[in-house]
Order: C-alpha cells, then structure tokens, then sequence
C-alpha cells in the first residue's frame, strides 16, 4: 500500500466528518424559523455537540486501546453521516438536539482514533504535518459547509443530506487506512492514566487541550459575528488551512515545542493586535496553528496501550469545557464582544502554550 494512499484514507474521513460538524453553523436563523423556536435553542445543539463529542472521544479513544483503531474507527463513522442524513427530516427541537450530540459524539471519535492512528503511523516521518493538515481540514469543512448552504438557499435542510450522503464516502477509504500491528490487551486498565507515573502528563496536558480549546472554539465561532465579513473570514479559514500544516511541518523538523513556542507567540502578539483592527484578525486565524499537531503529538507521548484512553481524555476536558462553553465564558465578561473575545485569547493562548512546554512523553 502506497503513503499517498494511506495518509489520503486517514484525512478523507477525518475532512468530512469535518464537514458534518460545521453545516449547522450556516443554518441557524432558517432552522429557528423552521422549528419555530429562537435562535439560542438551536445554539444549543451545537454545545451539546461539543458535550457529545468530548465524551464520544474518551469512549471511542478507550474502545480503541481494546478491540483496535480501525474497529472502533468504522464504528464511529456511522455515528456521524448517518444521523447527518435523518437531520434533514427534523420535526422539531428534540431530535435537533439528540442527533446533533450523537453527531459530535461520532465526529469527535473519529478525530480522537485518527489521531492515535497518524501517531502510530511508521509509514512517514511528517506525521506532525498530516496532524496539522487534519486539523486545519476544521477549517476547510467550515468553508465546504458554506459553499453547500450558498447552493441550496431556501432548501436549507439540503445541507444536511449532502454532507450526510457524502460523508459516507468514509466508508470507501476505510479499507485503506493503515494500522500498526499492536496487540490490543483487555488489561489495559483505565485509572492508569492517573497512575503516579502518569498523573502528570494527564494534568497538564487536560489543561493545555483545555486553553486550546477555549482560544480555536472562541475564535472561530465569533470572528464571524464580529467582523461580519463573509470574504474576510473565508480567507481567514483558507490561511488557517495553511498555517496548521506549516506547523505540523516545522515541528517535525525542528521538533513540537519548537512550533508551539514560535506559533504560541504569534497567537498573544495577534489576539492583541486584533483589538487595534478587525483586519488584524487574520493574523489569529495563522497562529491559531500552535494547536495545529497538538492530538497527534499528546498520542505520541502516552504509551501504545492506553494512547487512546490518555490522549482522548485530554481532549475531552478540552472539547466540554473549552469547545462546549468556550463562546459562554467570552459573553460573560463585562466588556464588548471584540475586547472580550481578545482578552480570553490572550489568556488562553499563554497559558496553553506554557503548559505545553511542560509535557514530557512516559518512558518506561
């Protein structure tokens, strides 16, 4: 099996699960109309996503240290295209919500494995640059989304179906995503991840996904809102798409802290300049790349047999918390959405960046 190959089967999934995540976002005020309900109802569909999908991450991370990456992988892919596809049959506020946290809690999983599959991957050297290029691929699946939902105008629950009946292309690249031979052990236990030999690498890297979090989720989610520039931010998503695989490049050239400090840097300097102009913003959307690799890299510092318990219970802390409440905790300081929103990041992005240089992989 060729490289290409391989990579492709592991970020074509990944891209279009993506893409499941973010159709929501482009629906919202026609959705409310259609449910007959406000506007901040459905946005709560897309925290319990967030919720959904920090626990489907931990849950599918731990499945896979036991039966194998693919197999839970496969599982996963069902948990996200197929509720996509009934969405476009939503009746009312209930079924919103149910699908759309079983949604986030498949997409999450898938992210979670693909992770710990590209960390696991001996087939190439640059596996911080796919990392990075399958976090970017948020971006992309931002951008697909709203080309989708620009085609279908008042159809909108067409978008659902699409990215649905597309991400089922998933399916087809399964056969072809690689697995290392690892003997997967039912004593594999899961308090060993607070174990006196691990409890640290799992404090510190729970507080570096959670600061993480809170910087990409808040920033992605209301830079929109607050420079209410379609073109503006789509060029933003297109440089994010860049930049995260220039870091996931850098960093396994020069090594992860190396990226993160250099990327971590720019991220305070830019959430400060953003504040001086909306255009500045843009700089956000680069240096947003210091948590470009960050899934693959804490895979890489956990042993094989708990890496998708360790690496996943991380991000869960970061996906309910930062991800889940992120927007919330910016809208509850006393100041304007741009000087809060600025203010959170400049905080996060420090003290994630920090924390990061702080890991240590477990050695035996």
């Amino acid at each position: 099996m060729s490289k290409f190959l391989s990579s492709i089967s592991v970020l074509i999934p990944f891209l279009l699960s993506a893409y499941v995540m973010y159709t929501i976002s482009f629906v919202i005020v026609p959705l409310a109309h259609y449910l007959s309900t406000t506007v901040p109802n459905v946005v709560l569909a897309i925290t319990l996503s967030w919720i959904g999908g920090g626990i489907g991450g931990f849950v599918f991370g731990r499945l896979s240290d036991l039966i194998g990456r693919k197999k839970a992988l496969i599982i996963s892919f069902f948990l996200f295209s197929i509720p996509a596809i009934l969405l476009y049959f939503v009746n009312n506020l209930l079924e919103l919500y149910i699908l759309w946290f079983i949604i986030g809690f498949g997409v999450n999983g898938e992210n979670g494995i693909s992770y710990v599959i590209v960390a696991e991957l001996r087939l190439t050297n640059l596996r911080g640059f796919l990392g990075g290029m399958m976090q970017g691929f948020y971006a992309l699946g931002a951008l697909l989304g709203a080309i989708t939902a620009t085609f279908m105008g008042d159809r909108f629950l067409l978008i659902f179906l699409i990215a649905g009946i597309i991400s089922l292309l998933s399916f087809i690249f399964y056969p072809f995503i690689p697995e290392e031979k690892v003997k997967y052990e039912s004593r594999s236990r899961l308090t060993d991840i607070f174990s006196q030999k691990m409890i640290g690498l799992t404090t510190i890297s729970s507080i570096a996904s959670l600061t993480s979090f809170l910087y990409i989720i808040s920033a992605f989610e209301l830079l929109p809102t607050i420079l209410q520039n379609n073109v503006l931010v789509a060029i933003g998503d297109i440089i994010a798409v860049l930049s995260f695989s220039l870091s996931g490049y850098i960093s396994d050239i020069k090594g992860r802290k190396f990226s993160v400090v250099i990327f971590g840097i720019l991220a305070v300097i830019s959430s400060a300049l953003f504040l001086l102009s909306n255009i500045l913003a843009l700089t956000i959307y680069f240096s947003s790349a210091f948590f470009a690799f960050f899934g693959v890299w804490l895979s890489e510092l956990y042993p094989p047999q708990v890496r998708g318990t360790g690496s996943n219970f991380a991000l869960l802390i970061g996906r309910i918390i930062g991800g889940g409440f992120g927007t919330f905790i910016v809208t509850l300081l006393p100041f304007p959405l741009k000087i809060s929103l600025g203010i959170v990041l400049i905080i996060a992005s420090i003290i994630s960046v920090i924390s990061m240089n702080l890991l240590r992989p477990i050695t035996n």
